[in-house]
């Protein structure tokens, strides 16, 4: 029998769909479980999913929804709820993933129950979920209703928690998102190059961004400023992106018209080669919650270029583990790109500092301790 709580995992979608979200909350699961904890996730039921199944070992009830839209947000939350109340002398604590519909499911049953409940906060201030709930009536109906309830509030960011706050919800304690330290880890000096070989990299530095290709990401215009900066500093450098998103074919169109190296190789499965193939990574976007990429490329000892906004600017010591720049400008990444491009003295240390700060303060481990404790307050 399990020594530790029984925690129910309550996510609005889980895998085989697989986003930043999902990945957090599998990675917590099986960090729970390892400590000691009974963990099952409930979801929305995807075609061509069974109602039940195994994850990495992580038992998962997949309820069905209908529809698209509201009818579907509201079929979920009404089966979620129900099963909630029908299985509640199964679970100690709900930890839902995200402030969307299941949120509600949760802190209503835990109200009645007196089940511990844990709602996760993530996105970027002013690009997230709770800043899109805020422009619609069902959003502000949610948001509303969430406030009443109250149930315990986490934020990946000190940035998100105070955006929480000024919509009404709260306090949140910032608990951030956790990263695999030993999956993700700088290569060995015997893999690089082959790892270089497979993705068709060159000898010049290659630089890595991982995620979607949206506009909150800026990429185009940052692969011109790429373009400038490699051309200045006479250093025939790659601007890998790994991903795919509405953005992608202006971005192709941007990169041509630049002239910028631009190798897409599309989403990855495994990341991990990637970050290890690469050497350095980077994320210009104008707002950003705490991406699991920038946490994978610190844990992989990559150093990291981004803006200076939310979780990036609390995860990266600026000068220490990585080099942050003007969020109002993306062309004031092209001085920090060329010293990046030119010197591998500078990267290394970086990077090593980087992967310093993801042990301490990133791993998946304590990111479960302190879950752990808010489930038993």
């Amino acid at each position: 029998m399990s020594a530790g709580p029984s925690v129910l995992m309550l996510s609005a979608s889980f895998h085989p769909h697989v986003g930043g979200a999902e990945n957090q909350a599998l990675e917590l699961s099986k960090a729970l479980a390892r400590r000691g904890a009974s963990v099952r996730v409930l979801t929305r039921r995807l075609p061509g999913t069974a109602a039940r199944g195994l994850v990495d070992g992580i038992p998962v009830r997949r309820l069905p929804a209908w529809g698209s839209g509201l009818l579907n947000a509201a079929s979920f939350l009404a089966a979620s709820t129900a099963w909630l109340l029908l299985h509640a002398r199964e679970y100690d604590a709900i930890h839902a993933h995200l402030a969307s519909s299941p949120a509600l499911a949760a802190a209503a049953v835990g109200r009645l129950t007196g089940k511990a409940v844990v709602v996760k906060v993530g996105g970027g201030r002013g690009i997230g979920e709770i800043a899109l709930s805020a422009r619609t009536w069902s959003g502000r109906l949610k948001l509303t209703l969430l406030g009443m309830l109250e149930p315990r509030f986490i934020a990946v960011t000190a940035d998100l928690a105070a955006e929480l706050a000024e919509h009404g919800l709260g306090p949140a304690e910032v608990v951030p998102n956790g990263v695999d330290a030993v999956r993700f880890a700088p290569a060995a000096p015997n893999e690089k190059e082959a790892l270089r070989a497979r993705y068709g990299l060159g000898p010049g530095p290659a630089f890595l961004y991982t995620g979607r290709i949206a506009i909150e990401k800026r990429l185009p215009a940052f692969a011109a400023v790429f373009a400038r900066a490699a051309g200045t500093a006479g250093c025939k450098a790659a601007l890998v992106v790994a991903g795919d998103g509405p953005l992608r074919h202006e971005l192709e169109a941007a990169a041509r018209a630049a002239g910028t190296d631009l190798r897409l190789v599309g989403p990855q499965g495994d990341p991990a080669p990637l970050y290890k193939a690469c050497d350095a990574f980077v994320l210009p976007s104008v707002s950003e919650g705490l991406s699991n990429a920038l946490l994978e490329a610190m844990a992989s000892g990559l150093p990291v270029l981004g803006s200076r906004v939310g979780g990036t600017a609390e995860a990266v010591s600026d000068g220490v583990s990585g080099l942050l720049f003007s969020p109002e400008d993306v062309a004031a990444a092209e001085g920090p790109l060329g010293r990046l491009m030119t010197d591998p003295d500078l990267r290394r240390s970086l990077g090593e500092a980087g992967r310093a700060r993801a042990l301490a303060r990133y791993s998946l481990d304590a990111v479960a301790e302190r879950a752990l404790k808010l489930y038993n307050r």
